[in-house]
């Protein structure tokens, strides 16, 4: 079990594909600018149960842990989502930099002010990516 799992409060999936719904996910060099990323949020108000830097390694045992629960619906839908450049490919694209050592940051994100606030303090550390995963897609922040 990893520090990902029961963290996200609203579904994590979506159609059997990874969706943490109403929350940003994003990817840095290195854990460090992770670790300095949420204590920025943190220090700006941000709850502490709705931050969440997360090495490269818990994101990879997270991503074990939640395909070992697939089943044949989700494996079509992970083709699909990877055939439209859609949610699998940020996920496949989460595992590579996890492996190259990438830290993740997980944030809760409600609504435009939220989203406008998290991104203006994250990226000064740089994020690789940043993704507002929506009610109704996915919105790239960087």
């Amino acid at each position: 079990m990893t520090a990902l799992t029961g963290f996200f409060k609203d579904s994590e999936s979506s159609l059997g594909v990874f969706y943490p719904k109403h929350y940003i996910i994003a990817t840095f060099q290195t854990f460090a600018s992770t670790s300095e990323a949420a204590l920025q949020l943190r220090k700006a108000g941000f709850h502490e149960n709705d931050v969440l830097a997360i090495p490269g390694s818990e994101i990879l045992d997270f991503f074990v842990e939640f395909r070992s629960h697939a089943g044949l619906w989700t494996d079509l839908m992970t083709v699909l989502s990877r055939s439209f450049g859609t949610e699998q490919v940020f996920m496949d694209n989460d595992v590579e930099n996890a492996r190259a050592g990438a830290g993740f940051l997980a944030v809760r994100c409600m609504d435009e002010s939220d989203s406008a606030k998290i991104r203006s303090l994250a990226v000064p550390f740089q994020p690789i990516a940043m993704h507002w995963y929506r009610d109704y897609g996915v919105e790239s922040l960087v």
